[in-house]
């Protein structure tokens, strides 16, 4: 339970959440009353009260200062808007008519639209004078806000038009203050302002247009607007199974689409602006709303990161150039904001890859069961993740030429990482048919429109964890190439088993284990085990193939790419480094199975350091299971047995289940279908009905015993 008197310093002040939204409200309405009956017509137009007058101040003073709180925050760190300059820089190449030769006013790009970053760079130029006061400066900025007053630039893409746009303008009135022209003004609230309002907005769209309705309502100091502004964005902090923050703490936007890396920063960044804004006014944020995104931050986003930067698969669409450091940096800032409150645990928001505290490193696995996303991590030594999708979760979209070689992203991409460099910058050099983890004919062309517009079919996709290890399946069925593919992830390894694999054509039908850069100062090494099994060795992470007729193959190959065929608003950017691919060939067997163990030696492959102690007990279309030095863990795909004589698992209905017999027993099940209530488990001989979760906890794990 939150205490009502909690206080979180966020930055520059106290943020006091000591009155509940209800209770204001209550007053503001005696407030308006008032107002109604004892004031004119005329005054009542334009009376500010106290509160919105402080919230006004701490607003601008937000806005003009160099702290993560600054309004381009959300669009920078995305390349919506670049800098290449500073406020000087600007100031000295703005034309004499108030624009900028550099820029493209008739740019038909609808992402990073160029003609927005004039605003931006007005943005700049006001914060500049609010230190200099030069009346050249001032001049400047008047002559660029005509311009664009009087060509009023629109964009194919609405977001530029309804959020964008207003969101910048309206921040250059703020900045402004009293200097503000009554043309300017006119622009905002009778030009800008009616195009604000979205159709049934949700999530973070939500956000943005309520943001900017408190903006244009702080600039005409108009607390009647203001305070339902504030109202209906705490409205949206809220767990759900709709757009925004779910059950597990993913994020979803543009429905049941994993977003934690697009709209789910942007609403950290959002609201820590306003709950910052409205500290200690009766407009503050509730406890209750505040815990729901500090939460969010701690036990969602902060799982993203490692060694300073965002896993790929949670980025979602906009990969671009540093994408994953950029949103590292930003949630860092973020979450030193939160820090500050003076009772706040640091480790609850430590990110791997900054200065943090000393903190717990154990093992943990992470299930957002929700997004089909898992992670098994240790914050300083290695992080694995597997990306899926299916009836229940959507793969990553491709819109505003944005994500053009995507298509395959979620189709059990698993990423292993130690150093924190393997994929960095690597988009323009990966060849998006073999991405680490997936199974694909090698021809097929993951830009294509064909591929984009296909969806795994196969119902059968979840998750089971208990905390420290878990199962992420993925039975596929896109394109005509179907398999079933179960990914391990138990201490601090994972074990891939794929089964059942068919497609029209085999011929170039591959799983990719890794595909990411070449470390030449950890170069490749190969080897054989005994019985057969044979070991890969690249940059302190080995693969162990146990089959010994299983084909696999490695390559080390130079390559060239540009950034603008992943991002075309990356514009013309080469890039080139040496990629390392490992990968097994279908063309004479249809199932599947390695190992891949970070932070191992090649001294510890040749002791067998704890690489042999996982067997694989089965792996057909029916089961996949292993055996661990802790217990089994088990994917059944239909009502069957899995052991025999007198240890021996018998399920009624397809579930997935860790069964931990090392200390004391325990059973976790799950039920990727999300259909089921029960499953009968009769384990030794002993009957065990495992009563499933309902409702919006469908397809998370139970305990069973």
């Amino acid at each position: 339970m939150v205490s009502p008197n909690i206080r979180f310093r966020l930055g520059l002040g106290w943020l006091v959440d000591n009155q509940k939204p209800s209770f204001f409200f209550m007053r503001f309405g005696i407030y308006l009353l008032f107002c109604v009956l004892f004031v004119g017509p005329q005054a009542r137009a334009a009376q500010p009260d106290q509160a919105t007058t402080a919230a006004y101040a701490t607003c601008r003073t937000l806005l003009l200062s160099d702290t993560p709180y600054a309004t381009e925050q959300s669009y920078r760190l995305t390349d919506d808007v670049k800098y290449e300059t500073d406020a000087n820089g600007y100031f000295k190449s703005l034309s004499a008519e108030g624009t900028w030769p550099d820029l493209d006013y008739h740019s038909e790009m609808r992402s990073a639209w160029r003609p927005s970053w004039h605003l931006y760079r007005i943005m700049l130029l006001c914060r500049a004078y609010n230190q200099n006061y030069d009346a050249a400066w001032r001049k400047g900025i008047h002559q660029a806000l005509a311009y664009w007053i009087k060509n009023d630039y629109q964009c194919s893409n609405w977001w530029q038009n309804q959020i964008n746009v207003p969101y910048a303008y309206s921040s250059i009135m703020l900045m402004l203050g009293k200097e503000a022209t009554p043309a300017e003004l006119a622009y905002l609230t009778q030009t800008l302002g009616p195009r604000v309002a979205q159709k049934n907005p949700t999530g973070q769209n939500k956000i943005w247009q309520h943001d900017i309705e408190a903006r244009i309502a702080l600039v005409n100091q108009d607390a009647a607007a203001f305070a339902p502004a504030m109202q209906q964005m705490q409205l949206v902090i809220q767990i759900s199974t709709g757009e925004g923050i779910q059950p597990d703490y993913s994020f979803h936007q543009h429905g049941a689409m994993l977003q934690f890396g697009n709209y789910g920063i942007h609403f950290v960044n959002s609201l820590l602006f306003w709950m910052k804004v409205t500290s200690g006014t009766p407009y503050a944020f509730s406890p209750e709303k505040q815990k729901i995104l500090f939460d969010y931050c701690a036990q969602g986003l902060k799982y993203t990161i490692y060694k300073g930067a965002m896993d790929k698969t949670a980025i979602a669409r906009q990969l671009r150039e540093n994408a994953d450091t950029k949103r590292g940096k930003n949630l860092y800032d973020d979450f030193k904001l939160i820090t500050s409150a003076s009772k706040t645990d640091p480790c609850r928001y430590a990110l791997s890859g900054f200065e943090q505290p000393r903190c717990p490193t154990l093992p943990e696995n992470k299930s957002f069961w929700r997004s089909g996303y898992m992670l098994q991590t240790n914050s300083n030594t290695f992080a694995i993740s597997v990306k899926t999708h299916g009836p229940f979760v959507k793969k990553v979209e491709s819109i505003n030429s944005e994500n053009l070689f995507g298509a395959f992203l979620n189709d059990g991409v698993s990423l292993i990482q130690r150093s924190g460099k393997e994929y960095h910058n690597i988009e323009p050099l990966w060849n998006w048919a073999m991405l680490p983890g997936i199974t694909a004919d090698t021809t097929s062309n993951p830009a294509s429109e064909q591929a984009f517009k296909s969806d795994n079919t196969a119902d059968f996709v979840g998750q089971v964890s208990n905390g420290a290890s878990g199962i992420s399946v993925m039975m596929y069925n896109r394109l005509g190439t179907k398999a079933r593919k179960s990914y391990f992830l138990v201490e601090g390894q994972l074990i891939a088993l794929g089964a059942g694999i068919e497609a029209p054509t085999n011929t170039h039908l591959i799983t990719t284990v890794n595909q990411c850069f070449y470390n030449a100062r950890s170069p490749l090494q190969k080897g054989k085990l005994e019985k057969g099994a044979s070991w890969v060795w690249h940059d302190s992470v080995a693969y162990i193939f146990p089959d010994e007729k299983q084909r696999f193959h490695t390559n080390i190959s130079a390559r060239k790419g540009n950034w603008q065929t992943v991002d075309e608003a990356s514009g013309n950017s080469p890039a080139a480094g040496s990629v390392f691919t490992v990968y097994v060939d279908h063309r004479a067997q249809n199932s599947y199975a390695y190992q891949v163990a970070p932070g191992v030696s090649v001294a510890d492959i040749s002791r067998r350091s704890a690489l042999l102690n996982y067997k694989i007990l089965l792996n057909t279309a029916q089961l996949q299971a292993i055996q661990t030095p802790s217990g089994v863990m088990a994917v059944f795909y239909e009502p069957t047995t899995l052991g025999a004589a007198k240890d021996k698992i018998s399920v009624d209905k397809p579930c997935l289940l860790i069964r931990q017999t090392k200390g004391d027993p325990h059973v976790w099940v799950a039920d990727p279908t999300r259909k089921l209530q029960s499953v009968t488990l009769v384990i030794n001989n002993k009957k065990v009905v495992a009563n499933l979760p309902q409702g919006d906890k469908a397809g998370s794990t139970v305990s069973v015993f």
